[in-house]
């Protein structure tokens, strides 16, 4: 029998997930809320229970499957910032290319931008999250290497959107280093001699 939080989130996911399957096939303009709480077998009162509305909805179904993503790849190493030996950004890109379709409709003109803004602050305060070893290694008051985060999640996103919009099949590894290559030899600089 599930407890209390259980039945909680086992809404909370099916909710997503109906949302998720709507947003495949549906412009994001023409899902109402009323549409995903009757396809998920419930009222709107359900859904304003977990979300606030459907941008909300939006931003948490990324939300789940970066999380899924991250649970799924191999352990960080907070040295190194890989994991066997490939950097997050090679995970995120696998990601991408797995749902290609959702990526392809979060990529819509009509997402709004307060969408786009939350997944942008959410990559940015992972990349933080990450990056304590080049935190400590970065050498100047301003910018702040909040600011460098900002700057490097608004590139990955840029490129994985011109990757997903193009239908451009890429190797993950390959795209994953020169982005790697690309913000450390920007940063290198900017370190402290070790």
């Amino acid at each position: 029998m599930y407890n209390k939080k259980d039945r909680i989130s086992e809404t909370y996911e099916k909710l997503i997930l109906t949302f998720h399957e709507i947003f495949l096939n549906t412009a994001y303009e023409k899902i109402s809320i009323e549409q995903i709480a009757n396809k998920a077998g419930m009222t709107r009162v359900n859904f304003y229970h977990y979300f606030v509305d459907k941008e909300d909805i939006l931003y948490r179904t990324y939300i789940l499957f970066y999380r899924k993503m991250e649970s799924e790849s191999p352990k960080v190493d907070p040295y190194t910032l890989l994991a066997e030996g490939r950097s997050l950004t090679y995970y995120a890109l696998e990601n991408a290319k797995a749902n290609a379709k959702f990526y392809k409709m979060l990529f819509q003109e009509t997402i709004p931008a307060s969408v786009t803004y939350r997944i942008l602050d959410f990559i940015t305060e992972e990349s933080y999250r990450t990056h304590e070893l080049l935190r400590n290694l970065y050498k100047r008051d301003f910018p702040p290497y909040l600011f460098i985060n900002q700057y490097l999640a608004g590139a990955f996103w840029n490129l994985l959107r011109n990757l997903i919009l193009t239908n451009t099949t890429f190797d993950s590894e390959l795209v994953s280093d020169f982005f790697k290559n690309l913000s450390t030899a920007g940063l290198s600089h900017f370190f402290k001699s070790s």
